[in-house]
């Protein structure tokens, strides 16, 4: 924890440099640090002042960012174990998160794990600029550069002990797939202390770029291209990919920027990069096998080395087509994999699904809030051919109407006042290719369902402020928990985007409904115990009984919710009724008016030894008048109310079950 002088003297030199023009330093990374720091306060409002650790992921919510770039992790892996190897001597862990900021991966140092876990550093800690202000991860994602954050440059007090050095590491579509980090809790308090090692994480952070570009160009023909013969074992400047054909289909981020998106045309076959052509590549390949053999650019003759690799050989395995999916073990399959299948009509959804998925046909998904549309719409992304392309989510009804049109479909810098310099990718573009899912599609805005139609039957977007469009390939799974036909009815939705959007219609049933219910129960209380790292809670029987039977109208978000509540106020191994939300068990049925509420669901029958209900003391009577206020001050939001009391959330949960305070469920019931 940081010294309250500390915190005052940190956050006096943020309003310094954010309010009254102070300057962090005199060169261009200090510039860059400077806005963050305005970034930071100004748009994330994040409070320079906040001396809390970072927010970490559930399991569930850890694994899907995993998930992800599963492919990635695996290459990047021996070079994260490198860095380590190097760094550990001198007390520096190793991370490496994703494009959001979340950490996928981690090396510790083992005498110092601890310190470095109750500081955040963490497989699942979210190191985004949003959410911690200017830090290494998250503001080197923004800037898209290599960046070193050293002690008070971070921006949250929280951090302002850590020195860290990130680069971000470049996919083939030229956005940030990784961050690899290297921290410290304790470093001196020159800056350049740390330039050799800033040094070694952006060096080993091209090095891991460059083995995924390798990877994901394997089809194709791939030079490997450096200035210096002697080098091209041991350090690759450029890697430019072409098919049979010469047609040039690619290369790693240093090609694209140097020799692929030149000035004028960009070349589009060898000939037009080199002063040769691919079937003379091929002779010359050929004529040294495993040698550097010289070639000139066009334009200015600039020789370079080129070591040629051809190809993955396909085997004959990999040439036969694959066995069917719905045939494989489901427990196996990526996605669907980490479901719950024993119900009856999601195990049939499930096997309509694996029909449909590479295919070219819209899914819709249909059903109450909280039963796993998104789950099940990832589920379908990863099993698909897509699965190493985008899948990308936006939920039509979080966002402002003002605002969902430039995310869907984005802008061209200047397309309005306040538009970033360099223009915003919308979503559609982001999934160019892999998986645009669109939650909430009842409550697009009319005028965007014309739009969005019009992308679906041309194959073509149009940013807003472009004057030409792009084109896009694009595969479409929507979700709903509204009658569309209805809305149709009502002039409310356009019945020709809805028939263009129902092609594969899945029904996902509530969770009150599931034949396997009990299972869902145990494995989210599984996943959530194990996230809080208490793998050993288990439910009392009669509790997992009455949790079966109640009516659930939030679903499997809802249980989730209400399970991570009782790991975390729970003291012993065994979870039962008082440690689960209060109103939990006075839920109303679904299909009730919001007056009328069910009778607790077959409650078992208190233990014996329950104390019987008491009047409240003096003290405990202010104490819980208090807590009423603030909770109805913050819209009942605990997290929010303990930390304005300055009690931690579990202990604050266990006052709120000895104290008699029930949240009210959908309004401001009395207490």
């Amino acid at each position: 924890m940081r010294g309250h002088n500390e915190i005052v003297e940190h956050v006096g030199r943020v309003i310094d440099v954010v309010e009254r023009g102070a300057r962090l330093g005199r060169d261009y990374n200090f510039e860059r640090l400077a806005r963050s720091w305005e970034r930071s306060l100004a748009t994330h409002q994040v409070d320079p002042a906040q001396a809390t650790t970072p927010r970490v992921l559930t399991g569930p919510e850890l694994r899907e960012h995993r998930d992800r770039i599963e492919a990635f992790m695996r290459i990047a892996r021996e070079g994260m174990d490198r860095l380590h190897d190097q760094l550990r001597p001198a007390n520096y862990c190793v991370l490496l998160t994703d494009g959001d900021g979340v950490t996928v991966d981690f090396r510790t140092v083992p005498e110092l794990d601890r310190e470095f876990k109750a500081e955040g550093f963490r497989v699942g800690t979210c190191w985004s600029e949003s959410l911690e202000g200017t830090c290494g991860v998250g503001t080197s994602l923004i800037d898209g550069q290599p960046l070193l954050v050293h002690r008070d440059e971070h921006f949250r007090s929280h951090n302002i002990a850590f020195t860290c050095s990130s680069a971000p590491i470049f996919g083939p579509d030229d956005r940030p797939v990784a961050v690899l980090d290297a921290s410290a809790l304790f470093s001196p308090a020159e800056r350049q202390s740390q330039l050799l090692v800033f040094r070694m994480v952006v060096e080993r952070a091209q090095q891991i770029e460059n083995a995924f570009a390798w990877y994901t160009l394997r089809p194709y023909w791939v030079l490997q291209l450096g200035r210096l013969a002697e080098y091209l074992s041991v350090q690759t400047d450029y890697l430019v990919a072409f098919d049979d054909s010469g047609r040039l289909v690619g290369g790693n981020r240093r090609a694209k920027l140097e020799l692929l998106c030149g000035d004028g045309n960009p070349p589009v076959f060898v000939q037009d990069l080199f002063e040769c052509t691919a079937n003379e590549i091929f002779t010359a390949a050929h004529g040294r096998p495993g040698q550097p053999f010289p070639l000139r650019l066009q334009g200015g003759g600039e020789r370079l080395f080129a070591l040629l690799r051809a190809p993955a050989a396909r085997s004959s395995a990999a040439a036969a087509p694959p066995p069917r999916r719905d045939e494989e073990d489901r427990s196996a399959l990526p996605g669907f994999g980490h479901l719950a299948l024993d119900d009856a009509r999601l195990r049939g959804n499930v096997e309509r699904a694996l029909k449909v998925a590479n295919r070219d046909i819209p899914v819709m998904l249909l059903g109450e809030t909280g039963t796993g549309k998104e789950a099940f719409a990832r589920a379908i992304h990863d099993y698909s051919e897509r699965r190493d392309k985008p899948f990308v989510a936006l939920n039509c009804a979080a966002i402002p109407e003002t605002l969902i049109e430039s995310e869907l479909f984005g802008y061209r810098d200047g397309a309005f006042t306040g538009a970033r310099a360099k223009g915003v990718r919308g979503k559609i573009l982001q999934s160019d290719g892999g998986t645009l899912f669109l939650d909430e599609i009842g409550d697009m805005p009319l005028q965007l369902q014309s739009r969005l139609l019009r992308v679906l039957a041309e194959g073509e977007v149009l940013p807003l402020g472009a004057e030409s469009p792009i084109p896009v390939r694009l595969h479409i799974v929507c979700a709903t928990h509204q009658d569309l036909p209805e809305l149709v009815r009502q002039g409310r939705f356009r019945e020709d985007l809805y028939y263009r959007l129902n092609g594969a219609v899945f029904l996902l049933p509530p969770l009150r409904e599931r034949d396997d219910i009990h299972g869902v129960i145990d494995k989210v209380l599984r996943e959530e115990a194990a996230a809080m790292e208490r793998g050993a809670l288990r439910l009392d029987p009669a509790t997992a009984e009455a949790l079966a039977r109640l009516p659930w109208p939030g679903n499997i978000r809802q249980l989730r919710h209400a399970m991570r509540y009782a790991c975390a106020i729970a003291d012993g191994e065994v979870l039962e009724i008082e440690h689960f939300p209060p109103d939990l068990f006075l839920q109303r049925e679904p299909d009730e008016s919001p007056v009328r509420h069910r009778e607790p669901a077959a409650l078992p029958a208190p233990r014996r030894d329950e104390p019987p209900p008491r009047s409240l003391s003096d003290a405990e009577a202010q104490l819980r008048a208090r807590m009423v206020a603030v909770l109805r001050r913050h819209q009942w939001q605990v997290t929010l109310s303990a930390r304005e009391l300055g009690i931690p959330r579990a202990t604050f949960y266990r006052k709120m079950t000895r104290l008699g305070i029930v949240c009210p469920n959908r309004r401001d019931g009395a207490i």
